[in-house]
């Protein structure tokens, strides 16, 4: 995963903290739970995203919490969504990367 950073806010816009990403890798379960709450293949714009993105709020900060251990509870509420969705879409497609790099077995 390319090195993410996340960045918490004050009530004067500026940055009191920044988290970077840690490697881990990912689960197919946790990828499905994603692609499942956001439901990828079904987003036209960045509204629609937003709309997702609310409703699986908890489960999607539980999966992010785990790539940016050094966030607190408390930080998920002082981020910019205009770094978020990004980095949700660099998340995933970097654990897409991740499954495709793993070599097939021609015997099967």
């Amino acid at each position: 995963m390319e090195n993410l950073k996340l960045n918490v806010y004050n009530d004067n816009d500026e940055v009191i903290k920044t988290a970077e990403a840690k490697f881990i890798d990912l689960r197919f379960g946790t990828i499905r739970s994603l692609m499942e709450l956001l439901n990828v293949e079904d987003i036209n714009d960045t509204s629609e995203l937003l709309k997702k993105l609310y409703s699986a709020w908890n489960e999607v900060i539980k999966i992010l919490s785990r790539v940016f251990p050094e966030m607190e509870e408390g930080d998920w509420d002082n981020i910019k969504l205009s770094e978020l969705i990004p980095m949700l879409v660099v998340i995933l497609k970097s654990s897409f990367v991740q499954m495709l790099a793993i070599p097939a077995d021609s015997k099967n």
